[in-house]
């Protein structure tokens, strides 16, 4: 029931309207509301609704998924001043049929005493009843056309009459409660999408990390530098050896061979696949390489074409052991080595 207040009640109706002004005011310059934090948010409209209507009880409710009942996410006792959200209430739709009935069809719920509302007398005996609460003033709150939820305010005492005015206040509140919940969905939404981007990057940086230990393994088995004997080492070349691979197993070698001080090399040319020019200057770079490291570089497993191509190209492979293959350059390597660890006949 809405009860219009007679003209000698005006200075207390311009009264109510300054109040409800400057709490609108308030609430819409209040950064809590498009921010996207939600409990701050139902804070600042839950307070604004107690101060607005002079009443105790101010509270939030929005709808379950199924639409079955609703949950009180914010409760604001004005006397006191507290904030209750835990733990959570809960209205089912269908042990008080009357009463969302009521909250969907209506703009408000204006009901001065809760025992004799139709919509409210199945809520007075179990929930209004016992919290003392006389009389309500309830707006549904919907989210582009839809009843998401209501903004419930409760006169803790006897009966009461709402004016028009309140029921106008009350009704803006509740819309600013759908901009509120619009807000905090939007927050979630980008939350998620900046912690999947944050989890797709992370992914990326441990996949580019990953790769790059697989392709050093795969560097490492490609170009095998293996330490055969005391101060031998021996490199297979396997498979294609274009102008990037020749440049890693040069790298490679080398590496190897100043860690170690070896004093001998062994090419091994043996599982070479295809042979062009280009191949064959990368070998005699190579094998420059390791002379001007001062140790001795042995070929092995040199096919025809690939001395054809090394003749063509006019390499210069003076100084250089070329054998059969890995065996025999192996027991070159062993013999003479035996021979220069003996004594010289004086």
């Amino acid at each position: 029931m809405v009860d219009e207040k007679r003209q000698d009640l005006a200075p207390e109706r311009e009264a109510a309207l300054q109040r409800h002004e400057q709490l609108l005011l308030r609430v819409a310059q209040s950064d809590a509301i498009d921010a996207g934090d939600l409990d701050r948010a139902l804070a600042v409209l839950t307070e604004a609704a107690a101060e607005g209507l002079q009443l105790e009880r101010s509270s939030v409710w929005i709808y379950t998924g199924d639409q079955a009942a609703i949950e009180c996410l914010d409760l604001y006792l004005r006397g006191s001043h507290e904030h209750h959200t835990d733990p959570v209430q809960q209205l089912d739709a269908s042990l008080f049929p009357s009463y969302f009935d009521a909250l969907a069809d209506a703009r408000a719920l204006v009901v001065a005493d809760v025992h004799d509302h139709p919509a409210t007398r199945e809520l007075a005996r179990d929930y209004l009843g016992p919290l003392g609460v006389g009389a309500l003033l309830d707006a549904p709150i919907r989210r582009r056309g839809r009843l998401v939820g209501v903004l419930c305010n409760e006169q803790v005492g006897p009966a009461r009459q709402f004016t028009r005015d309140e029921l106008h206040f009350v009704a803006s509140l509740a819309d600013t409660v759908a901009r509120a919940l619009d807000a905090a969905d939007r927050r979630r939404v980008e939350d998620g999408l900046a912690h999947a981007k944050a989890a797709l990057e992370q992914l990326d940086r441990e996949n580019r990390a990953l790769i790059t230990r697989l392709r050093r393994s795969v560097e490492r088995l490609s170009t095998p530098v293996l330490e055969v004997w005391s101060d031998v080492l021996a490199l297979p070349i396997i498979g294609i050896l274009g102008e990037e691979r020749s440049a890693q197993m040069t790298e490679r070698l080398l590496g190897e061979l100043a860690r170690t001080r070896a004093r001998h090399v062994i090419l091994d040319l043996t599982g070479l696949d295809d042979c062009d020019e280009q191949t064959a200057a990368a070998i005699g770079i190579m094998a420059r390489a390791v002379a001007l490291l001062g140790a001795e570089c042995v070929l092995c497993g040199v096919r025809p074409d690939l001395a054809r191509a090394f003749v063509d190209l006019d390499l210069d492979l003076r100084g250089m052991r070329i054998l059969r293959d890995m065996r025999h350059a192996l027991q070159d390597v062993v013999t003479r080595r035996a021979a220069q660890a003996r004594p010289t006949a004086t």
